[in-house]
């Protein structure tokens, strides 16, 4: 039965030919296109190509980089154009200019561009070469209209679907590194989002307790909001990790869908109960949960999904954001805490615009 599992898996999650590093091929610029400027953090592996791209490789240090994503005039939301040749910046998401960093310059490039709001961090999950979580946080920093430089915390996933286990490990040895990330930006007064995925949301509230267990204020209290999109993490884990974790300012907010097919296979794969990302917001232990964790739950059911396992619904919220952010919602579900997304995201503003006074509306 595993083994018909684990299959499914692989087909499942790897029904479409992943993008390579040449996808990430330096390209001219096109006049007056659109263009994303990101910093990132990684501690995966340089590759040795013509592309600057990186392995699933663990390294021993962070290194520091900006790159700049140009976004095609044909761009719909929330699609990623992947070119399907050398990069063209007519037609696909393209990297048209691209420097490596050192520590200082990249806290400091990173305190200059946030200046009054904060900056958002995504941290990707299970199964993301270094080019998808690059231009899948284009993707949403482009749809938002977010007009800060967003950041990229690059954890070594193996990019793989049958590399779940290896991942798991992967995320472990980035704790450490996320929480320096944090450390840093908020010893230089950078305010900050996090946006974690899938297992990603594992690793980064790992960070944050690690960061409450070591006395590290400076890094907790810039932190205005961790938002946990569909988190690959055990109910009963996640309430041990909070337990050990000093409370922010606003509550942890949970993007939820019961019917995430990933994070199910997942959850009878590990013989897990509940995972937290696909819990049921009717069901009155998930408001119990909100309340005693200070959390704020989301069913994000109504969003499209891209590639079908309702596991990267998150992706859509960036392009509600605009048309959205004037709205008001009334909350259908009754208990503190739990919400369910009415149409596409007038409880959730943006994944790098969230923020205590707009979830309690």
């Amino acid at each position: 039965m595993l083994r018909i599992v684990v299959l499914f898996c692989v087909l499942f999650l790897s029904a479409c030919a992943r993008p390579g590093p040449a996808t990430l091929a330096l390209v001219a610029p096109l006049p007056d296109a659109k263009t994303v400027s990101i910093l990132v953090a990684s501690n995966r592996v340089p590759a040795k190509d013509d592309f600057q791209s990186f392995t699933s490789g663990r390294s021993d240090r962070l290194r520091y980089l900006e790159v700049t994503v140009s976004i095609p005039p044909g761009h719909k939301a929330p699609n990623i154009e992947w070119p399907t040749a050398k990069p063209d910046p007519r037609t696909s998401f393209a990297v048209v200019s691209h420097r490596n960093l050192t520590k200082t310059e990249f806290i400091s490039r990173a305190k200059e561009r946030a200046k009054a709001t904060p900056t958002g961090i995504f941290v990707h999950g299970y199964n993301y070469s270094y080019q998808e979580a690059l231009f899948r946080l284009a993707q949403m920093a482009a749809d938002s209209s977010a007009a800060d430089v967003p950041i990229l915390f690059d954890w070594p996933s193996q990019g793989s679907a049958t590399g779940y286990l290896a991942d798991r490990d992967s995320a472990a040895f980035a704790r450490d590194y996320l929480a320096s990330v944090l450390t840093d930006l908020g010893r230089a007064d950078v305010r900050s989002i996090v946006l974690a995925h899938s297992m990603g949301a594992w690793l980064a509230v790992e960070a944050v307790r690690q960061l409450s267990l070591t006395g590290r204020k400076d890094g907790l209290s810039k932190i205005d909001q961790i938002v946990l999109a569909a988190p690959d993490i055990d109910v009963d884990l996640l309430s041990k990790q909070l337990a050990m974790t000093g409370r922010l300012k606003n509550p942890i907010v949970i993007l939820a869908a019961k019917d995430d097919l990933a994070l199910n296979l997942s959850r009878r794969l590990a013989g897990s109960e509940f995972n937290a990302g696909a819990l049921d917001v009717n069901d009155p232990r998930t408001r119990a949960l909100a309340v005693r964790e200070n959390l704020q739950i989301i069913d994000i059911s109504s969003l499209p999904s891209a590639n079908g396992s309702n596991h990267d619904r998150f992706a859509a919220l960036a392009a509600a954001y605009p048309q959205l952010r004037n709205e008001r919602i009334a909350n259908p579900v009754a208990g503190t805490g739990s919400l369910v997304l009415n149409g596409v995201g007038a409880v959730v503003s943006a994944p790098f615009r969230l923020g205590g006074a707009l979830l309690s509306q």
